[in-house]
């Protein structure tokens, strides 16, 4: 069932609230029959109550629209200036926006030996996934690896043509080898489902993903993590790393957050986990970069430029 219409309709929001965040387990459209609608929210009351969790009804345009919206109702309600989806949230009616599954995105990532930026689009066309910029024989690796994690974390696996390009930053030396590739697995998976509308490009910036993904849509930890995260950390943003592998992380010195599953990485993502507590957009329920009054985003900085002229 569509879970994003024209007009404003009634969700039923489940889930958990932990007084800091908001685990999601499902959102969904209540019947249009008065009867039915009753009967089913009677149901779900009882099975929630069993699960030590609670509902609501939100009315919007959308399933997404209905969760920001008792996100912000949640934060009124503690007096805090933002409310987000723990990272345990299943995020599978939980998308962006927009239907539309062509666009693209971008985020950071590394190896052991250099960094990358990850570049995925998503366009018309044949059903189809590449993967340019990996050393020979990786890129198949690669390929099956991350659809099959994604598809098996009950995604949607876009049937569009999906291009990936793995392009180095920084002074990479050329013929980099491709010990701990698989570890950019997590920021390809995150970037093809950005591009092809499952969650807000903007939720990527500020993040750098490193992790390889299992078949089953588990987090591991690649070859040379440490010297990987050392790496990513010296702008400042933060790692998304596998969740067993942080404690062996603090020596790095960057500021690491543990994923366990992709799902966990795409909640913490949209729900701007990886934003500093001081991020000016984050009382907005609204996709954004992340901006503090010493580190404005671009468009922050463009806006003052505009006005001292």
């Amino acid at each position: 069932m569509s879970t994003t219409t024209d007009h404003a309709r009634e969700f039923v929001i489940i889930g958990q609230d932990t007084g800091t965040g908001f685990t999601l387990w499902d959102v969904a459209p209540t019947p249009t029959d008065p009867i039915k609608r009753a009967c089913a929210l009677q149901e779900i009351g009882v099975d929630v109550a069993d699960a030590l969790g609670d509902y609501a009804t939100v009315t919007a345009t959308s399933a997404r629209a209905a969760v920001d919206q008792h996100l912000r109702a949640l934060a009124h309600r503690y007096g805090l200036s933002r409310y987000h989806l723990t990272p345990g949230s299943r995020l599978d009616s939980y998308k962006a926006s927009t239907t539309e599954p062509f666009g693209s995105a971008h985020i950071l990532a590394a190896t052991r030996d250099a960094g990358y930026r990850i570049e995925a689009s998503s366009a018309r066309g044949t059903a189809a996934f590449t993967v340019d910029g990996l050393p020979t024989r990786y890129p198949r690796e690669t390929r099956d690896r991350v659809r099959a994690g994604v598809v098996n974390s009950g995604l949607d696996w876009p049937t569009t043509t999906v291009l990936v390009k793995i392009v180095p930053i920084g002074d990479t030396p050329d013929n980099v080898p491709g010990a701990g590739a698989s570890g950019l697995d997590l920021a390809v998976a995150c970037s093809v489902l950005s591009a092809a509308g499952q969650l807000s490009p903007d939720c990527l910036a500020g993040a750098a993903l490193v992790g390889e993904l299992g078949l089953d849509g588990s987090v591991r930890t690649p070859h040379g993590l440490p010297r990987t995260v050392s790496r990513l950390g010296r702008d400042g943003q933060a790692v998304l790393v596998p969740a067993a592998a942080v404690r062996d992380l603090k020596h790095t010195g960057a500021r690491v957050i543990g994923v366990s599953c992709l799902n966990e990485a795409l909640a913490v993502l949209a729900g701007h986990w990886h934003h500093s507590t001081d991020c000016t957009h984050c009382t907005s329920p609204l996709p954004h970069q992340p901006c503090t009054a010493t580190a404005p985003c671009t468009p922050c900085r463009a806006k003052t430029a505009a006005t001292s002229r």
